[in-house]
This record gives structure tokens, sequence and C-alpha cells, in this order.
């Protein structure tokens, strides 16, 4: 029954997820741009984290000198690469293409690690992220890719690198030592960034002018898929492996795709549906490559 729950938790979290690129396009309609998103996304999830720890973990607030560079880092890439990067792309390619490019983080993540030497790229890895990022090719570079933005393309990949980059930094740096410390600081760090940028670029947004509909987007953005779905990630890691939840979240890119049919009449490309097929399946190796090692199987293709 704890399985079952773990299950339906991240599910629950992916479906908030696929909303994301739908919201954020009605959001960019209603005159609130995606540095405004960003910022209100990052800025709710702070303050949530601050009033936790105020009362449950108050060492999660104090910070050294030495750590304000690192936590600054970690609010950059985990806020402003991961959020505003992503937003940028959803309001200016498909919203499945933005979801695959940013699946591309497991491989950034481990050419990171072995950049630092935490980890070793394995024959099978080289394998698996070349076929990958022949996924890659085949949904932006082919002739099946269809036409849209490189730029947007741009800034879905740099999301995942982002995204790679806060992972490398739970397995090994300070989120590894300080869990709850990294997530709360990089949300409080990202929110100041994501407010120099809006101040640099013009648009703070005037949420008194915003319609109805703009303020209902920005909301929903702001809590389902940010601060509940990473709750329910929390949440769901208590019951189920860390293997089956990365699994279960890819499901994320049929939700996407579900919703950007249902709701932005978007088909993805036949280079899309290629393309993503070789992604998922470059990821899924990579997720499960640790678990057959375990088992002793083979994982180079031999018999």
């Amino acid at each position: 029954m704890n399985f079952l729950k773990g299950i339906l938790m991240m599910l629950t979290a992916t479906v908030f997820f696929g909303t994301l690129g739908p919201a954020e396009r009605v959001a960019l309609e209603n005159g609130v741009t995606p540095a405004g998103v960003s910022f209100v996304r990052a800025g709710v999830t702070a303050l949530a984290g601050v009033l936790y720890s105020a009362f449950k973990a108050p060492h999660a607030l104090k910070i050294s000198v030495k750590e304000f560079f690192t936590f600054a880092l970690t609010g950059l890439f985990g806020v402003v690469f991961v959020l505003y990067f992503s937003n940028i792309a959803f309001v200016t390619i498909p919203v499945s293409l933005t979801v695959l490019l940013f699946y591309t983080n497991p491989f950034w993540t481990i050419m990171i690690a072995a950049f630092l030497g935490k980890e070793k790229i394995t024959a099978f890895r080289v394998v698996v992220i070349i076929v990958g990022f022949l996924g890659v090719w085949l949904a932006v570079g082919s002739p099946f890719s269809g036409d849209f933005k490189l730029s947007g393309a741009f800034f879905a990949v740099a999301s995942g690198v982002g995204y790679s980059l806060y992972m490398v930094n739970t397995r090994y740096g300070t989120g590894q030592k300080a869990p709850l410390k990294t997530f709360v600081q990089m949300f409080i760090w990202g929110t100041v960034i994501m407010a120099a940028i809006m101040a640099v670029r013009g648009e703070i947004p005037d949420l008194g002018s915003v319609p109805p509909k703009g303020l209902l987007a920005v909301a929903h953005l702001a809590l389902f898929p940010t601060v509940l779905s990473y709750a329910l990630i929390s949440m769901a890691l208590r019951y189920i492996p860390s293997v089956v939840a990365s699994l279960t979240s890819m499901t994320e890119i049929v939700f996407a795709g579900c919703f950007a049919y249902l709701l932005l009449g978007e088909k993805p490309t036949l280079g899309a549906v290629l393309g993503g097929t070789l992604i998922m399946g470059a990821v899924v190796a990579i997720i499960l490559e640790d678990k057959w090692r375990r088992r002793g199987l083979p994982r180079h293709g031999s018999n």
C-alpha cells in the first residue's frame, strides 16, 4: 500500500509539472513575462521554505560568509537556469519539445560529475549518451524536426544543464551534507537573482493590472508545479526507491504532450517523436544502470 501511495504521489507531481507549458503561455498572454513568473514561483517556494525552517529547522536560515558564494551559485543554476530558462523555452518552442530537451539532464549530469572527478564514464554510458544526443538531433536538427526557434531549444537544454548542476551538488556538495538548507537557500538566493534580472530587463510584473485569468495562471504555477510538486516528491521518496521515482517522473513527458495538445492544439513533429523515443530510452538505461550493476547483469551488450 505504501508503494502504491508513493507512485500516486509521483504521478500527481508529474501531472502538475505537465501543466507548466500551457499555464506559462496563459500568463504571458495576460502580461506576465517568464521572468515575472519565475520570480513569483521562486519567491513563493522560498517563503514556504523560510516559514517551515523558522519553526522546524532554524539552522537552514543561517549561512556563513564562506557559504554565500556556494548558495548564490545554487540559486543561479537551480532557479534561474531551471525555472527561468525553461519558462522562456515554453513560450518560444513547442511544450513537448521543451520537456524532451530538458530531459537530457542525465547526460549532462554524467559528464559534469566525470569532469569533477566524482564519477567515471563507462563504455556503456558513452553509448547511451551518444544515443541520447542522436535523439536530440532528430528532435531539433533533422529534416523531421519542423520549424521552431533555435534560441528556445538552447534555453530548454540550458535548463537541463542547470538541473544537472543542481543534482551534482545534491549528490556531492552541500545538498548531500545539508539538503534542507541547500533547498531553502537555493530558492532564497534564486529569488534575489530573479529580482535583479527583472529590474534590469524592466519586467517587474504589475499584478494589480493583470487580468484574473493571468493571476490564476501565475498562482497555479507558483503552487501546483512548484511548492506542491516538490513536497509530493519528497514524501514519495519515503515510500519508493529513487530509481522508481526517477522512472515515474518521466511520465511528465507524456502529460506535457497531452496538455499541450488538448489546451494549445500542439502536435509533436515526427522528429520530436523519434528523438523523444531515443532520449527516453537512453535516460531509462542510465537510471537502471546501477541496478543492473548491483545484480551483476551484463551492461555492455555482452551475453
